[in-house]
């Protein structure tokens, strides 16, 4: 083997010694010829060019010779070439090369191009100049040439014994930098339609082919610097136009070269000064911060065009920024070599000592790595804020820069090729989330930060996912190695590594996995380096024995390892109860571990090219995911999550939408995340967020993920239903499809009933789009038909009007999906009972069922017949099986009770009675029951026939009868709402269809006679003979028999069956029986008498409304109204109610008649000549007569009933414009504070109409409905201590730690404009002073203590958004405080020397008690100031600066609130008396003191007092003076002034 190597050796000698003979002859030829040249201009030469114009040098070496010569030079040594040539021959030749190179400078290619570039389009290119462009690019060939050769010389150590051999060096560098930066690229850079590019990339000109020797050229000088960069030959004068020429080449375009010059040629350039770049980021650590900046600076100043086509597609067929491939190839070469990383694998078990020194090795070259990306993230996001230092920044550049990187790096994880993007995204994450944690991170960086964590917390998700759908693929389930792994577990780790190991070094010689070997390496051993460090550690705790200092190093090594990542992983619990505990590594592991290194090492050290092709690329990227999966960056889920929750919890609108975004992007790979408690509190408190904006995102979040998951609906309908109110119309609309999809998907039928009743509330919506939308919502869900009908024949087509049940036509599955609509619509019905949802139901079948879509119309008035004979089809069912679920029973069984059924159907019966009354006729059995029925029953079954008893086809003559029996015997002993549903029904059905009039006459003679019997008996003195409970009964008869069957016509056309009713009397039977009720109703009469009787005349108005303005009419309502009874005021009320809406009805149907008939106006009408007109003004003549007296009612007691009735009164009044809409406001405004969700929500709705309808003036009566509040809410609480200004009944309040006020609304409608608003709010401090010049002011209870504090209380609680609206209340309270605050001090300040006269029993005035609670009041604005400054964040000089009729600079100032204890309410511990009485003299001494105290700190203090003085000693209110002053008055001076100069200094500051 010895005498083989020297055998070579001298063969390399002989061969160098010929090389070096043949390169001295060479030189002779060169020297001779240049000897010649200088001597004669004329001579001719084969070594050199003659270059004219170019200089001072007249000629240069020619290429072909410069390419000899670097032929020559490359296998000489470089000892035999300095021992055979000569000294001054080598300095000769490196004459000649820096001549070359001088030459090639004086060219001045970057001018030629310059010149060029800059000639017009259309212009041709000057002959002279081609000639000289030429000349050019040919003399910069060559000197690229010769920079190529002093690369290689220098290289390899060739001919550095010369002293001019590094000024050559230099000068080489800097003529390659500015070849390529000033030259190569503008040119390629140029536009296409420029001469000099048709000239220079046009095939057919000489300039072509010299381009392409310039590219030549340039790319064998490339190629030639890396070598210098490995020998570390290079100072820093030289690296940075190396890293200049190499930046100046990678961003260049490739367009022109398209179009005819091989591209491929500068591509080759292209890779090879990205070779150099990272050649010299790989060897000169110093230099790197310098290259990842002018990096980073020269990616921002990139054209975006450029930026664009830099695309790189990497293996697997991935495409990302080529800037991200560069970046990544210099941040994985700073890491060791392979061999440095691998030494010490190969020789098997080492001491402690040396695997502390292995591990330190591994983690330096990650840290390396780490360090430079860490420096390269800083940058950029430093970059990516406003910086105050500088003019003008490119923020909005860096950033897409810095989002571009990192999405390219989340795209590049687990490729086999890229390890540093785990570090990228891993380091990148970490300070996001720093910026997370920091409460000063600029606002856009924060945003940033959780796009950036919701896209890598979704890729993790991501990834698990599909890891965890890869089951049973064992071989790429990996963990993490320690002590207790299983030897399985670490020969499956060696497997995986290995194969990606190998893949990696098959593509080492290519460059294409540059840095990623070192760096896979120092991850991998390091962790099994720490494993057997932790088993020596182990060993020597048994027993065993190791020198101190191995002892310390493998503790310090093994704690350190063990808690690396345990800050950013999700295990760190699981890795401190290791911690303690003594690991377990046999032999068999550790011998696992040590040959795992060990083959690491003889991969990285085989050739590559006696390395097997066997592992795929396919292979190698699921080894690469598997590893992967093992780093801290996937074990940091956790962590993420945790931040984006808090940040639901930020003070910014933006950054709570954003972690809500943010949590949506996560939850679609992971959704379970949405199950834990933490994210699931945090979800909830946006959903009742104060931003419309957030809970709109807090919806979406859920609306994505909610629908598809049973356990997750149940989790968050509660909180997710109710947002169907929210005020945010956005969140109301994106809420109803949420809920149409969950009634989709769900089988609760207590959610479908709930969803059904919200959305058909939304029917009613203020807006129109959200109406428009639960229309077509329910009627999809309710009222759509697919695939269900099954016909029988084209004949047996099923109509509304087909006289079977349709019902039973359907299949078992489409009978199924019936059944259970008619069950949800049947338990809408009957969850929520009450006329307002009635209404709504039949508006929406109305709605379904007119519709401009025939095929919509059509199926909805199929669904409906099939509903209704669902209906009845489970009634038949339930009375063949004989059981009758009661309500109760029917919610345990999951079924509709028959009451429910016969309720809907009553329901029905209004909207569609054909169809109903195609079953009528089945119910009468419900009506022989009698007595036995329910109640509740009966009245629906008594509705549903009067509904359609007029509807029914050809009804039999035995039904008619039995109906006319069953209806006759409910006469005799039912309740009164039985009779009030049986009367009308009997007398339709004898007038329309059995003709009986007998037995109706029979039943309304008797009554009639039995009436006037009792009158006889009572008005002659006697005691009534008939108890009350007949006589109701016989009122109530004659009264709704009356009403309902029209007497007067059927005598004039059937006098012989009417005249058994001509010895009742010969008028009229109505004004008969007006005159029997009035007399019922007389004191005489016990009251429940009266009640019906009061109850039967309203029957009669509605019928005869001119009854209604007689004065016996009239003087029974103003008894009524005048008489203490709830009862009789509640009938009168109802009496109102119902003949406002019969006749709202009677004129709707009137209107819905003419417009159908096309019916013109009759002019008679029109002039008043007809006898309708004579009682359509009956209605508003009652209104205006007993308005006053139907809202004291309303308000007088603390009855339920009363007050709803008088708010159905009050609301029908403002609907149909019967009295002027200012004598309500104020009763309006005190029910919109009604704990009545129903008369609350409706006042609400009517005064925002109001408000739109009637802005001008309605808002005039604002201060006596503030009033008429305090007084309704002191009725409903009971005592006026107990009154607050809090709304505890606010519905869906956003912010739970901020009380809403009562009066909120009232200032929400006045917030538009700001004049309005600014009266009102000056209104409301208003209400809390009092005038000492008055007469009520001697009056020792004028003052009102407990309404000041309801006031004060919602001027706290109103939210205010704009700082002008808290300046200005605090500034009318000041002005307050100024003027009657002042009076009133110095008053009690006067009196303070007799309040001591207590002690001796002396009697105090009616005007000291008032100013003791004058006082109180003005305590009470003192503490509201101090609130409102302290909760809004407003200091005193902001309010003493603050001007009302100058307040631009604040009116659009966004202000925020912050609750500060107490839940955001105003506290009163400085003001006692606001919440309590003063009782005794001593209680007044007590506040006097207490308010003179405040009074003399406010007045001493130097910022912000009250009172100030101007330069005239003239007071000014409002805290300041119009004229800069700087002396403030003190208590002594104030008391030195009189009355008259306060009144006078008051009159100058209005």
């Amino acid at each position: 083997t010895v005498d083989a190597k020297d055998t070579a050796q001298t063969d390399v000698s002989v061969d160098s010694l010929l090389q070096i003979e043949a390169l001295e002859d060479l030189l002779t030829e060169i020297f001779a010829e240049e000897d010649v040249l200088v001597d004669s201009s004329d001579s001719k030469s084969n070594l050199f060019r003659r270059i004219p114009n170019i200089g001072v040098i007249p000629f240069v070496l020619c290429n072909h010779t410069v390419r000899r010569i670097r032929s020559l030079l490359e296998p000489c040594a470089a000892l035999l070439l300095s021992e055979h040539i000569s000294n001054e021959r080598m300095s000769r030749l490196v004459g000649l090369l820096a001549s070359v190179i001088q030459s090639a400078k004086d060219a001045s290619l970057a001018d030629m191009v310059k010149d060029g570039a800059a000639v017009d389009r259309g212009v041709n290119l000057a002959a002279a100049y081609c000639e000289r462009l030429d000349l050019a690019i040919l003399v910069s060939s060559l000197g690229l040439e010769v920079a190529a050769l002093v690369f290689d010389m220098v290289a390899s150590g060739k001919g550095l014994h010369i002293w001019s051999m590094g000024d050559l060096l230099h000068d080489a560098i800097a003529f390659l930098k500015v070849c390529l930066l000033d030259g190569i690229v503008p040119l390629l850079d140029m536009d296409a339609e420029c001469e000099l590019a048709q000239v220079i990339f046009n095939t057919d000109q000489p300039l072509h082919n010299r381009l392409r020797t310039l590219l030549e050229s340039a790319l064998a000088a490339t190629n030639s610097v890396p070598a210098i960069t490995a020998q570390h030959a290079l100072c820093e004068e030289d690296i940075v136009p190396l890293v200049y020429a190499s930046m100046s080449v990678m961003f260049c375009s490739t367009t022109l070269l398209s179009n005819g010059v091989d591209s491929n040629l500068f591509e080759s350039i292209r890779r090879s000064s990205q070779a150099l770049l990272r050649s010299v980021f790989e060897l000169h650590a110093d230099q790197r911060t310098w290259i990842l900046e002018e990096i980073l600076a020269s990616l921002v100043k990139l054209p975006a065009q450029k930026r664009a086509q830099s695309v790189h597609r990497v293996a697997g067929g991935k495409s990302v920024q080529f800037t991200t491939v560069l970046l990544l190839q210099l941040l994985q070469a700073t890491a060791q070599s392979p061999e440095d990383l691998t030494a010490g694998f190969e020789s098997g078990a080492l001491s402690a000592k040396e695997y502390r020194i292995l591990l330190q090795k591994h983690k330096k070259a990650v840290s390396m790595v780490s360090s430079s990306v860490d420096f390269a993230i800083r940058y950029l996001i430093g970059r990516c804020t406003k910086r105050e230092s500088k003019t003008t920044t490119n923020e909005a550049e860096y950033r897409a820069l810095l989002e571009l990187f990192i999405d390219n790096c989340i795209v590049l994880l687990g490729h086999p090729q890229w390890p540093a993007a785990e570090l990228v995204v891993r380091i990148y994450s970490l300070h996001m989330l720093d910026i997370l944690d920091e409460e000063k991170s600029d606002i856009s960086l924060k945003n940033m930060a959780l796009e950036s964590a919701a896209q890598i917390a979704s890729h993790i998700a991501q990834s698990r996912q599909f890891r965890d759908s890869r089951v049973g693929n064992n071989t790429l389930d990996l963990e993490l190695i320690s002590p207790n792994s299983s030897l399985e577990s670490i020969c499956r780790f060696r497997a995986t590594t290995t194969t990606l190991l190998e893949y990696l070094q098959s593509k080492a010689a290519s460059g294409e996995s540059t840095g990623a070997i070192p760096l896979c390496v120092g991850n991998w051993a390091s962790s099994l380096i720490a494993t057997l460090l932790k088993g020596i550690r182990s060993d020597t705790l048994d027993g065993g024995k190791m020198d101190d200092s191995d002892t310390e190093s493998v503790s310090s090594d093994d704690e350190h390892s063990s808690s690396e990542d345990d800050s950013q992983t999700s295990d760190c619990e699981a890795s401190k109860q290791h911690k303690g505990m003594r690991c377990a590594l046999d032999a068999p592991k550790r011998n696992a571990i040590v040959e795992c290194l060990q083959a690491y090492a003889g991969i990285a050290h085989r050739s590559t090219k006696t390395m097997s092709t066997n592992c795929s690329f396919t292979s190698a990227t699921e080894a690469a995911k598997a590893t992967l999966s093992l780093q801290p960056l996937y074990r940091s889920f956790d962590m993420i999550l945790s931040r984006v929750t808090l940040a639901l919890g930020a003070s910014q609108v933006s950054l709570r939408s954003k972690a809500l975004r943010a949590l949506n992007q996560i939850a679609q790979y992971r959704p379970e995340v949405l199950y834990q408690g933490s994210v699931k509190y945090a979800i909830n408190h946006r959903l009742q967020d104060s931003s419309p904006q957030v809970r709109e995102a807090a919806i979406d979040l859920l609306g994505k993920h909610i629908a598809h998951n049973p356990e997750l609906t149940d989790q968050y309908y509660e909180f997710i239903s109710v947002r169907v109110l929210d005020k945010g119309s956005s969140v109301r609309r994106r809420v109803m499809r949420i809920l149409a999809d969950i009634y989709i998907s769900s089988d609760s039928m207590e959610q479908l009933i709930d969803i059904g009743v919200r959305l058909l509330q939304r029917t009613a919506d203020d807006e129109r789009t959200i109406r428009e939308l639960a229309f077509k919502t329910l009627q999809e869900l309710w009222f759509s038909y697919d695939k269900h009908v099954e016909a029988e024949s084209d004949e047996d087509a099923v109509a509304i009007e087909t006289p079977r049940n349709v019902f039973n036509t359907l299949s078992p599955e489409a009978q199924k999906d019936m059944l259970k609509r008619v069950h949800v619509m049947t338990g809408v019905v009957d969850t929520v009972r009450s006329h307002e949802l009635v209404d709504l139901m039949t508006g929406l079948f109305e709605h379904v069922s007119t519709g401009p879509l025939k095929s919509e119309t059509e199926e909805a008035q199929f669904v409906i017949r099939c509903v209704i004979d669902a209906l009845f089809e489970h009634l038949i069912r339930a009375e063949e099986s004989d059981v009758k679920l009661s309500d109760d029973t029917a919610a345990v069984t999951g079924d509709f009770s028959v009451t429910t059924c016969l309720r809907f159907i009553s329901t029905l019966s209004n909207i569609a009675p054909e169809a109903v009354s195609l079953h009528t006729e089945s119910l009468i059995t419900y009506l022989k029951l009698g007595s036995t029925t329910e109640e509740d029953t009966l009245v629906n079954t008594l509705c549903i026939f009067s509904n359609t008893l007029l509807k029914i086809p050809h009804p039999s003559a035995a039904f008619l009868q039995s109906l006319e029996n069953s209806l006759i015997s409910l006469l005799s002993s039912s309740p009164q709402n039985i009779l009030a549903v049986a009367v009308p029904c009997l007398c339709d059905l004898i007038e329309e269809l059995t003709w009986n009039y007998a037995k109706l006459i029979r039943v309304f003679r008797s009554c009639v006679l039995q009436l006037c019997r009792e009158q006889r008996t009572i008005s002659g003195g006697g005691k009534g003979t008939l108890t009350p409970k007949n006589l109701m009964r016989f009122i109530i008869l004659a009264g709704l028999t009356c009403r309902h069957f029209d007497f007067e016509k059927h005598r004039e056309q059937q006098k012989e069956h009417f005249k058994e009713l001509n010895q009742l009397a010969k008028g009229s039977m109505a004004d008969m029986l007006n005159g029997l009720l009035l007399f019922f109703t007389q004191s005489q009469n016990v009251g429940p008498v009266q009640v019906a009787a009061i109850q039967m005349l309203g029957q009669l108005h509605i019928k005869w409304p001119r009854l209604a303005v007689e004065p016996q009419a009239r003087a029974v309502m103003d008894r009524a109204f005048a008489s203490d009874s709830s009862s009789h005021k509640l009938q009168v009320l109802r009496n109102f109610l119902e003949f406002l809406r019969t006749d709202a009805k009677r004129l709707a149907k009137q209107e819905r008649e003419d417009r159908v008939s096309g019916r013109e106006i009759d002019a008679r009408a029109l002039v008043g000549n007809t006898g309708n007109m004579s009682e359509a003004g009956v209605g508003a003549s009652l209104m205006q007569t007993y308005l006053d007296r139907i809202i004291e009612a309303t308000f007088a007691s603390n009855a339920a009933p009363l007050r709803a009735a008088g708010f159905e009164v009050i609301s029908l009044v403002l609907e149909q414009g019967l009295a002027h809409p200012l004598k309500c406001m104020p009763a309006l405004i005190a029910l919109c504070t009604s704990n009545d969700p129903y008369i609350r929500n409706k006042s609400l709705k009517l005064h925002q109409e109001l408000s739109v309808k009637h802005a001008s003036f309605i808002h005039s009566r604002d201060l006596e409905g503030v009033r008429k509040a305090y007084e309704y809410q002191r009725q409903v609480r009971g005592r006026p201590e107990d009154v607050s200004g809090y709304d505890s009944n606010a519905d869906l309040h956003e912010r739970p730690d901020r009380p809403a006020a009562c009066l909120q609304f009232l200032y929400s409608l006045s917030r538009t404009r700001r004049t309005r608003r600014n009266e009102l709010l000056s209104l409301l401090v208003k209400a809390c002073d009092f005038d000492s010049g008055t007469a009520a002011y001697a009056d020792a209870n004028s003052t009102d203590i407990p309404f000041v504090r309801f006031v004060a209380e919602n001027m706290a609680g109103l939210e205010f958004k704009y700082l002008d609206e808290v300046l200005h209340v605090i500034y009318q309270v000041s002005s307050v405080i100024a003027s009657s605050g002042l009076n009133l001090y110095q008053q009690l300040e006067s009196e303070a020397k007799d309040d001591g006269d207590i002690e001796h029993g002396v009697s105090k005035s009616k005007l000291w008690w008032q100013a003791s609670r004058a006082s109180v009041c003005i305590g009470i604005l003192f503490v509201l100031r101090e609130f409102l400054k302290s909760h809004y964040g407003v200091t005193e000089s902001r309010c003493t600066l603050y001007n009302p009729s100058d307040a631009t600079s604040v009116r659009d100032k966004a202000v925020a609130w912050s609750a500060q204890g107490n839940g955001g309410r105003i506290g009163w511990s400085s003001c006692p008396f606001a919440l309590q009485r003063m009782e005794s003299v001593t209680d007044c001494i007590r506040q006097r003191k207490r308010f003179r105290s405040m009074m003399a700190e406010s007045l001493a203090a130097s910022e912000g007092s009250p009172v100030l003085a101007d330069d005239s000693g003239n007071f000014v209110s409002g805290g300041r003076s119009d004229e800069p002053s700087d002396a403030l008055l003190s208590a002594e001076e104030l008391e030195m002034l009189t009355m008259d100069d306060l009144d006078e200094a008051s009159m100058r500051s209005d």
